[in-house]
């Protein structure tokens, strides 16, 4: 197969620069750049890695905030065929050598303020041996990001890229244990790109923010790959708190946001819908986790013609389900329907199709999902069976095949030999007028095996006491689904990608910590 045979990554990109040469690509700050004077840089940064012996087949650690940097290495990378490793910027030392040494990184692409730790990788790592940072570090070794860029071509650099190449390496966010690398292909980016696009969230006329971190697969999926393939224009932000995503809609008047609900419930604490002009927003795509109905509502008077699109995917499997905007109050609750081109089930034990109503694992197959986990086979063995990925998710599926998650077969809490799914009793449990936000988890009961536990956040200015948590479910859900002991807290542990981090909640409910 030749590269004018398939689809790969840069292809996408390269279809927008052919297309719309002279369109604004992205903006960062003050920098602006068309689609032309964008691939020129993401040119001028590929044969600057081809220079220093970085090439097809290598991986690539990147570690930055969203930047116009990030989408250039990111591109970049793909042009000559070597593998791009977005790290996560809040990580130790630590975690980014397990990382970095796991997948064999050549080169490591880092903005300056994060120089520190960099240093620290140095000696452990002697593979790596290209560094290129975003700005003045002081450090004795390595190159400017900018000094690579005016000393190399801005030519094509004529790498052939297959579909089945490895384009990324994601590492899971590790909130049980270790990262797990998940290779994905080219082939997989684009399919992904491809049912973001078909889903009516994207528009060639479009301006997107960033809403979230590119290092996640969620933010690129969603957001800054399809946008790019449609020839739409991408603001980027260095902070992703509220204001700062308000500003940016304001001043860019901004289309098309990706988010989490997190961000959204805080702008709608903060009063920011009141006080900044939102109204250039069409389409707001947010996943991660459901918005409370309570916030959903209010949202929706806010932004009476914003349209609402929810996603539920995984690192392995990208996006799987879209719930679009006309279903947003009359399937509530619902991560929606497969995309067109997913193909997806709701299985037993025994991987035989559920029926409505019931629960059972989410399986998926097809060229969207990964092809495996780096240096894992025995989780490969594990996830991949019968020709289906497990991705270890429960759900329910209605007769209309709209899915709706109700937590994770490792979250799944087995008390008195009765399965309890806390997504149900988290959705209960925010239905309450005086609390904010909900987690549910099992903690060891020397009788029960496990039992209900439950962290609550409290509206503000607002009181309640355990037994008032425990009876307000005893009215609402079956007696041994109810919580056997309440934790209150100021605010919820999260990774970033705002999924609440229970693994701390069980340790602080077992300790004793507020």
């Amino acid at each position: 197969m030749t590269t004018s045979q398939c689809m790969t990554t840069k292809d996408l990109f390269l279809r927008s620069v052919r297309r719309y040469p002279q369109k604004t690509a992205v903006i960062d700050g003050t920098y602006k750049y068309s689609y032309s004077e964008l691939n020129h840089e993401c040119n001028r940064l590929a044969n600057g890695l081809l220079d220093r012996h970085v090439g097809k087949g290598d991986r690539i650690g990147l570690l930055t905030k969203n930047c116009k940097e990030f989408v250039i290495s990111y591109l970049a990378v793909t042009k000559i065929g070597a593998v791009l490793v977005p790290l996560n910027h809040r990580c130790v030392a630590r975690e980014l050598e397990y990382m970095l040494s796991d997948c064999d990184a050549k080169a490591l692409i880092f903005e300056a303020e994060f120089r520190e730790m960099v240093a620290r990788l140095k000696n452990p790592l002697p593979g790596l041996r290209t560094y290129i940072s975003v700005g003045k570090t002081g450090l004795s070794f390595g190159e400017e990001f900018d000094e690579v860029l005016s000393s190399a071509k801005s030519a094509e650099p004529g790498i052939e890229c297959l579909e089945d190449d490895e384009c990324t390496i994601l590492y899971t966010s590790g909130t049980t244990g270790r990262p797990k690398g998940a290779v994905i292909t080219h082939r997989a980016r684009v399919w992904a790109t491809v049912n973001v696009m078909s889903d009516g969230s994207v528009e060639t006329e479009g301006i997107a923010l960033e809403g979230g971190p590119l290092f996640h697969t969620g933010t690129t999926n969603i957001s800054l790959l399809p946008h790019l393939a449609a020839g739409a224009t991408v603001i980027l932000i260095p902070q992703l708190d509220p204001i700062s995503i308000a500003e940016a809609i304001q001043r860019e008047k901004v289309t098309h946001i990706c988010t989490v609900p997190t961000v959204l419930h805080t702008m709608l604490e903060k009063g920011i819908f009141d006080r900044y002009d939102l109204s250039s927003l069409r389409n707001v795509y947010y996943g991660a986790s459901t918005i409370p109905l309570k916030d959903l509502e209010n949202i929706l008077s806010k932004l009476p013609r914003v349209s609402f699109f929810q996603g539920y995917g995984q690192t392995e499997s990208t996006q799987l389900t879209v719930l679009k905007p006309e279903y947003t109050r009359s399937k509530f609750g619902s991560t929606g329907k497969a995309h067109m081109l997913v193909d997806l089930r709701v299985v037993d034990e025994k991987d035989e199709d559920v029926l409505p109503g019931e629960t059972g694992e989410v399986i998926t197959r097809g060229p969207h999902v990964m092809n495996g986990y780096l240096n894992l086979p025995e989780a490969n063995e594990e996830s991949f069976r019968n020709g289906w990925f497990h991705t270890t998710d429960v759900a329910r599926i209605d007769e209309e095949g709209f899915i709706t998650i109700v937590g994770r077969k490792k979250d799944m809490i087995i008390s008195g030999g009765e399965n309890i799914y806390p997504r149900e009793i988290e959705l209960v449990l925010n239905g309450h007028s005086k609390i904010l936000e909900a987690a549910v988890f099992g903690i060891p009961h020397p009788k029960w095996v496990e039992s209900v536990s439950a962290a609550v956040v409290l509206k503000k200015g607002e009181t309640l006491t355990e037994e008032e948590v425990i009876d307000y479910c005893k009215k609402n859900l079956a007696s041994y689904k109810k919580p056997t002991k309440v934790i209150f807290c100021e605010s919820f542990p999260r990774n970033d990608t705002g999924k609440i981090m229970k693994e701390k909640l069980k340790e602080m409910a077992l300790s004793g910590k507020r």
